[in-house]
C-alpha cells in the first residue's frame, strides 16, 4: 500500500493523521493534484486503486463513507484467493480497468 497527497495544503498534517491511525505505508507527496489525475485518472479523494499481480487495474473505489474499507479489503481478499467477509462482497467492478 502507498498513499500519494494530492491536496499539498494537508502535507504539514500528515505525520500526525499517520501516528493517529497507526498507519505505516509509505506517504508520497505529489505536489498537486494534477500529478494524479494524469496519472491515474484520479477525480476524488481518498481514491483506492487496487491492482493485480500484472499491475493491471483491477477495483476504482472512489470516496469514503464508515465501511468503505471492507469493500476495498473484500476485493483484496478475493484476488488473493480468500474467504469473503461474511455479508460483505467484492465489488467486481469490470469498469476499473476502463478508467
Amino acid at each position: 500500500m502507498v498513499a500519494i497527497n494530492t491536496n499539498p495544503g494537508q502535507d504539514e498534517e500528515l505525520p500526525a493523521w499517520r501516528e493517529k491511525g497507526h498507519y505505516t505505508f509509505p506517504i508520497l507527496l505529489s505536489g498537486d493534484r494534477e500529478f494524479a489525475d494524469t496519472t491515474y485518472g484520479v477525480f476524488g479523494t481518498p481514491t483506492n486503486l487496487v491492482l493485480n499481480a500484472d499491475g493491471k487495474l483491477v477495483f476504482r473505489h472512489v470516496g469514503y463513507r464508515p465501511g468503505s474499507e471492507k469493500t476495498v479489503e473484500a476485493e483484496i481478499r478475493d484476488l488473493l484467493g480468500l474467504d469473503p467477509f461474511a455479508g460483505i462482497e467484492p465489488a467486481k467492478t469490470n469498469d476499473a480497468a476502463k478508467k
